[in-house]
């Protein structure tokens, strides 16, 4: 419709066509950050930001702001401390901006192998410029856009102060021994004393342990030790700094210089991981030995020479493995690991480093999901054999078609109910109360019932064999018991009782108030499936009892390995 960047009434310049995901993105309501482009007017590179609009007739209109990369390279450039590079790419690895040389790379792809190192939400790495340059880089990738931004410092400038402060060591250690010689003649023994105070101070400091302050009356030597302390505190910055680096990586690291890898150096995520302390100077310091674990890979024992660290050690890389980790506290991990070995100036290797990523919950969680998909199938089968027996025993006991579709629904309903029950708690059993209550509670008032015992837990199938039990007894009842009349009641009483080391749940189904009744003259389908409810005799009995005060059914069933839960302790 309009464009700020062209004179009033002058034809306005061709519009950039959208890609299907950026309209899918604009119906979404989301605004849409382009890439780096060369204007069309101007051939200067810009962004452009965009966000959907409503005209006042209800059409969609476009509403876009573009911006040259300079003014981005301004805003920037405040922020950039002396001797760093930071630059801002767009999703596609093109600069955006860039502090030094921003007309030179500004719209250029940046370095293959520096892009792609540049993956997740952030992190830090090393690699080398145009200029062949090694740099230590950190990175952040925007989740609205999907730009990065990077901050670049030469390694070397990183390393410098170190080196400052080692070979300032050296001279002043080199100085002092020069000068020991010189007045040893004069002041032998006391010069021997500081100079040995001295050696312990500067032991201490190559141990990495803290050096205190000396004493002395030689002023010579008391410079050193004060450069000693200096020193000790310069390494512990740079360390710290080290520290603070290798925190920001969301991974395992691991560092040694040893033959065997028997001795390594960890950041703190590792140590987490193998449950070790956490505290700087054993992550950092000198290195611990490898804690005793058990690795498995295709669930065969892997020895620690055959390990990806020890495997770096002697020259070999190598790149997402899986293993699996049993620590001495029982505990499994799963890490996803590579290793590479590191070289040095002479080709020689003189260390390895591994980095691994913790999969457990993703193995555990492919392992619950073929479980899961086992138990449906098993359970799906055994539920459609209920199913077409309950179908097929109904039709053959029906007096009329109608009858039958009734007295199917009806045992269709009572067995969904006692599903509905195992699936919430995920097919892990059910509470024996509940089976009863979801059995009676859609055919009669359940104040007609007198419900008493302690909680009981059920296996899934004895559940559903219950539930299909108190549903062919209440329908019973409703037609020739206790619910055939006004005062009518039913108690349900059960206990578990524990016998010679075994479990047995006894339980006692009462009518009262009723009708006479007597045993009917032709035993139904709900007779014969209460009287074999059970696979076997072994498992439980059931006996029906046609008293005058009305029927009385009990259940006997043996519980091996159920948990009885007591009142009130849930």
């Amino acid at each position: 419709m309009f464009n700020t960047q062209a004179e009033y009434e002058s034809g306005l310049p061709p519009a950039v066509p959208l890609s299907p995901a950026d309209l899918d993105k604009l119906k979404s309501h989301l605004p849409l950050v382009s890439g780096v482009y060369a204007s069309p007017t101007s051939k200067e590179y810009r962004i452009a930001v965009a966000i959907p609009v409503q005209g006042p007739h209800g059409e969609s209109w476009l509403l876009a702001l573009t911006v040259p990369t300079s003014e981005i390279r301004d805003v920037m450039m405040p922020a950039a401390p002396a001797g760093w590079t930071i630059g801002i790419g767009d999703r596609s690895g093109t600069y955006v901006a860039r502090s030094q040389l921003h007309d030179e790379m500004t719209g250029k792809p940046g370095l293959p192998e520096y892009l792609e190192k540049i993956v997740g939400s952030s992190g830090t790495f090393t690699s080398r410029n145009y200029q062949g340059t090694t740099l230590l880089a950190g990175y952040y990738r925007s989740g609205l856009s999907d730009w990065f931004y990077t901050a670049n410092v030469p390694l070397s400038a990183v390393q410098a102060p170190l080196w400052r402060s080692l070979a300032a060591i050296c001279a002043i250690g080199f100085l002092a021994m020069l000068l020991s010689f010189a007045l040893a003649y004069v002041v032998g023994k006391r010069f021997a004393g500081a100079a040995r105070n001295l050696e312990v101070r500067a032991e201490a400091m190559g141990k990495g342990q803290p050096v205190t302050p000396m004493p002395t009356s030689v002023s010579e030597f008391a410079t050193i030790a004060d450069a000693l302390i200096g020193a000790e505190r310069a390494i512990a910055e740079r360390t710290h700094e080290l520290e603070a680096v290798l925190e920001t990586v969301p991974a395992a690291v691991w560092f040694t210089y040893d033959p065997q890898a028997l001795q390594v150096i960890r950041n703190r995520f590792a140590a987490e991981l193998m449950g070790l302390p956490t505290d700087t100077r054993r992550s950092f310091g000198a290195p611990d030995m490898v804690i005793d674990t058990i690795a498995l890979k295709d669930g065969h024992k892997v020895s620690r020479a055959d390990r990806p660290l020890s495997r770096a050690m002697r020259g070999e890389q190598t790149d997402n493995e899986e293993f699996a980790y049993i620590l001495p506290s029982g505990v499994q991990r799963f890490l996803l690991s590579s290793a590479r070995p590191i070289p040095g100036s002479s080709g020689n290797i003189i260390g390895a480093v591994q980095i691994s990523l913790d999969i457990t919950d993703r193995k555990r969680g492919e392992e619950q999901r073929k479980l899961l998909v086992n138990e449906l199938n098993h359970r799906v089968k055994n539920t459609l054999a209920v199913v077409q027996a309950i179908a097929s025993q109904t039709l053959r006991n029906a007096t009329s078609l109608p009858e039958a579709g009734r007295t199917l629904a009806s045992r269709l309903v009572s067995l969904s109910k006692a599903h509905e029950i195992l699936t919430h708690e995920n097919w892990t059993g059910a509470d024996l109360k509940d089976v009863i209550t979801a059995s009676v509670s859609p055919h009669a008032v359940t104040g007609r019932f007198q419900l008493t015992g302690s909680s009981v837990w059920l296996p899934p199938n004895l559940a559903l064999s219950l539930a299909l039990a108190f549903h062919e007894l209440t329908t019973n009842a409703i037609k020739y018991g206790a619910l055939s009349v006004a005062d009518g009641t039913i108690k349900i009483g059960w206990v578990a009782i524990d016998t010679a080391g075994a479990r047995r749940l006894r339980i006692e189904w009462r009518e009262q108030g009723g009708p006479p009744v007597k045993p009917a003259e032709r035993k139904g389908f709900g007779t014969r499936m209460l009287e074999r409810i059970f696979e076997s005799e072994s498992a439980g009995t059931v006996s029906l009892s046609f008293e005058q005060s009305g029927l009385v059914c009990l259940f006997e069933i043996d519980l091996p390995g159920v948990q009885v839960i007591a009142p009130g302790s849930q």
